[in-house]
């Protein structure tokens, strides 16, 4: 068994100033309410768990619209703190935070060295799009926790040499747990499963045996919920309804351009659902049926314009690994009120962060992967899978968020690096890597000089 290391001084310092940051944005956000939309949403659907009337926005309507376990863990700590205290949710987002933490720490060690985890650690614990949206009642904070512990617990039963049944189970739980926060990766457990009887070091029984203790954990977890959605929505729905309105939105004739999960807004027989009404006959669709209707036109839709299709998942692949916005963009509109001070260095921290972490990880990715190639495949499936998944329906940069924790393990091994030992990085990685600097630095410098440049200059 491995002791636990010690903690180094440095590393002594980051924790004890990003949680002082942590608890003093705590103490000024007292009065900050619910100002983002799906906040809204989250806190209706909490209140209503809460209060004993189901998932449901309003009483005797309950709903598949989102994923249940963010508003329930919501309504767990108002049942204890005190129904709508907002604090709370915050306070025990913090704690998440710090646990999700160590899972980085592990995971960088694991895959790399003790030093790397240490590095990855700090850099996820000051990184300032994490501490933002520890105060927003959203679902980044426990969406991240979830993730990197599975990405940490699939890892582990690849590198072990003789896999546990006990790891299988819990790395398919953390997945189903991860999916009813959000479930962009439900059908994931197709690939992996069988992948794991290629991956895994063990004799082919015992490789069978891992795959479908996994799968099981996996269904056992969001099984009840889907059987309810399902029954429910008189439809098929594993986890939750947005998946074919949000495909719809982002792939039909009037889908705009820029800010395509904007559609949403759009009105007359313009809105994604105009012509839903028409086609149902008359007929009242459950969520469920008029998500499966939305997903064929999708769908339809996508087969009939291969190449408008391909121009848009261009940009939306843009739009997923874009500049973050929301603190300024907030700023701006008035949503948060932070001191000038505050506001000009947290934008600019912002601003500067993410695109430093993405490149230095960007590189770690082509150029210092981990030893064994196996913790390579699971900490890059979920970038790939999510990445692909925003590709087709809609990106937004708040969802590359849950991410960074992957990029700070990359870019920690690279940073560390023995640059005097071993071979040199082959050209395709070479080549590679620059590829890959050089369409995020293209992205990032489009979406300054068309969209962003005004926003920016008016803030500072």
């Amino acid at each position: 068994m491995t002791s636990a290391p010690r903690l180094p001084p440095w590393f002594t310092a980051i924790l004890a100033v990003g949680l002082i940051i942590r608890l003093g944005i705590l103490w000024h956000t007292r009065d900050l309410g619910t100002p983002v939309v799906d906040e809204q949403h989250y806190r209706l659907l909490a209140g209503s768990l809460l209060a004993g009337e189901g998932f449901a926005f309003t009483p005797g309507q309950p709903t598949s619209l989102r994923p249940p376990l963010y508003p329930a863990l919501v309504a767990a700590i108002w049942r204890v703190a005190g129904a709508d205290n907002l604090q709370a949710v915050r306070a025990v987002q913090i704690l998440l935070s710090l646990v999700t933490l160590g899972l980085v720490f592990a995971l960088g060690r694991r895959a790399f060295s003790t030093r790397v985890g240490f590095i990855a650690a700090a850099v996820f614990w000051l990184f300032p799009a994490f501490v933002f949206f520890d105060f927003l009642i959203l679902t980044e904070t426990l969406y991240t926790f979830l993730l990197v512990g599975f990405v940490l617990l699939s890892v582990l039963l690849v590198q072990a040499p003789r896999p546990s049944l006990q790891v299988a189970a819990a790395c398919g739980a953390t997945l189903g747990l991860a999916c009813l926060t959000r479930s962009v990766l439900w059908p994931l457990p197709a690939v992996m499963c069988p992948a794991l009887l290629v991956l895994l070091r063990a004799p082919l029984a015992r490789r069978i045996a891992i795959s479908t203790i996994l799968l099981l954990g996996f269904v056992a977890t969001i099984g009840p919920w889907a059987w309810r959605n399902t029954r429910l929505q008189h439809v098929v729905t594993i986890i939750d309804t947005m998946g074919g309105m949000n495909l719809r939105m982002g792939n039909y004739e009037y889908t705009p351009d820029d800010r395509m999960w904007d559609a949403v807004a759009l009105t007359g027989e313009r809105n994604w659902a105009y012509a839903l009404g028409a086609e149902s006959h008359g007929r009242t669709l459950t969520e469920g049926e008029k998500e499966k209707w939305a997903q064929g036109k999708a769908i339809a839709y996508i087969r009939a314009h291969p190449a408008e299709t391909a121009r848009r998942a261009l940009i939306k692949f843009a739009d997923f690994w874009g500049l973050e916005r929301e603190f300024i963009a907030g700023v701006q509109q008035g949503v948060y009120r932070p001191p000038a001070w505050f506001a000009v260095s947290a934008a600019g921290a912002i601003i500067l962060s993410y695109p430093l972490l993405a490149l230095v990880g960007a590189a770690g990715i082509w150029l210092a992967p981990p030893r064994d190639w196996r913790a390579t495949v699971w900490m890059l499936a979920p970038i790939v899978a999510i990445t692909l998944a925003h590709t087709i329906v809609f990106g937004h940069s708040r969802y590359h968020v849950p991410l960074l924790p992957l990029f700070a393990v990359f870019a920690a091994g690279w940073w560390t690096r023995d640059r005097t030992a071993g071979p040199r990085a082959s050209r395709a990685r070479l080549a590679g890597a620059a590829v890959t600097i050089a369409l995020l630095s293209a992205i990032w410098l489009r979406q300054i000089v068309v969209t962003d440049l005004d926003r920016i200059r008016s803030l500072f």
